[in-house]
């Protein structure tokens, strides 16, 4: 099991440099010059040459790239060509904004994703399952802006159960002192809990938004994994057993724990990904939206930190399910045994038995 690990942790330190690589690259070939950007379509050749200087622009593609290899590494992501703020010093203090309604959202979707799947494969062929396969589909063909749209309309334009999408704080709320520059932490540290109040009611729709949006086909992926697990000789020997269709289910369940959590990592991955579409609807201060405003700004530095930061998150996160799953299920490490120590575990077994 440690050479397990060992083994991710060294080809996840191969793929990071290879996120490092693709990120610089792609960034880099992007159409637009940061320099217009900042000056202005009116700067003159002399003024953009010397922006080029000050940015580092004017240097070999190589000689960048070594230079942003190294920086990288040692943790630094640079600076934003247009506030000169440090790239990870914005993530860490949007990221926690970002993360205040992801989490609980993609919560949401874990409890619909699994009551609905679970309910619909237990009823299968059933008016239930006909329902939910309905439901699920107008789940699924709907854009997530869209659907972040309609519950504004619903709950904030008809029913006035939801406040105005203008962020964290309302127009009368005085920022907290500024100690982490999130404003949710600098609440609880100053214990100002009616900002922490506010905060919270204002994630409600981002909330809702994530939930349903990735519980429609996180649901269709517990159906589907179910269906076949009903199915397989091993649980028709269960029933013939004489065992209780809760067991039966409990037993269903856990053989599917695996593909589950693979799938679930993989919606936080895209959830994050995805965040500029939910804060840009709400104004909401978020990692996302402060990337979508890099890329229209071609702010370089923030682009390839945002696509860093979530490529690193990812890795990281599909590195933790190989390992949760390899504890988890033994059958994964079967693999790793060579022909000599398979001999030996047949040979002890056969003199144990």
């Amino acid at each position: 099991m440690i050479r397990y690990i060992i083994t991710r942790l060294v080809t996840a330190f191969l793929l990071l440099l290879g996120l490092i690589t693709l990120s610089f690259g792609l960034v880099s070939l992007l159409p637009g010059d940061p320099a217009v950007a900042l000056l202005g379509e009116y700067a003159t050749p002399g003024d953009i040459a010397r922006i080029h200087a000050q940015l580092g622009l004017d240097l070999p593609f190589w000689e960048r790239y070594l230079q942003y290899m190294t920086r990288t590494l040692s943790g630094d992501l640079g600076h934003s060509f247009f506030t000169s703020r440090s790239v990870s010093t914005e993530i860490l203090i949007r990221l926690p904004n970002t993360l205040i309604y992801l989490i609980p959202g993609l919560g949401l979707a874990l409890l619909i994703g699994m009551g609905g799947g679970t309910l619909a494969a237990y009823r299968f062929g059933r008016v239930t399952d006909k329902s939910f396969a309905f439901g699920i589909s107008i789940l699924m063909a709907m854009p997530e802006f869209v659907l972040a749209l309609l519950l504004l309309f619903i709950f904030y334009q008809q029913l006035h159960m939801a406040p105005a999408p203008l962020g964290m704080l309302s127009s009368t709320q005085i920022t907290p002192p500024s100690v982490t520059g999130s404003i949710p932490i600098d609440a609880v540290l100053a214990g100002q809990w009616g900002i922490i109040g506010s905060v919270l009611s204002r994630a409600f729709l981002p909330i809702v938004t994530i939930g349903l949006f990735f519980a429609a086909p996180f649901a269709k992926t517990v159906r589907s994994g179910l269906l076949q697990v009903l199915q397989s000789p091993q649980i028709e020997f269960a029933r013939a057993c004489g065992l209780r269709p809760i067991q039966v289910f409990r037993y269903a369940l856990s053989d599917i724990r695996g593909s589950i959590m693979t799938y679930l990592v993989f919606l936080f991955a895209a959830s994050l990904s995805g965040a500029a579409i939910i804060e840009s609807v709400f104004s909401w201060p978020g990692v996302g939206g402060w990337a979508l405003d890099g890329v229209l700004k071609s702010d370089v530095p923030v682009i390839q930190g945002f696509v860093l930061i979530m490529g690193v998150a990812s890795l990281f996160g599909y590195v933790l399910l190989d390992t949760l799953i390899t504890l988890l299920d033994p059958r994964t490490r079967r693999s790793g045994i060579t022909k000599p120590k398979l001999r030996r575990v047949q040979a002890k077994t056969a003199i144990s038995s």
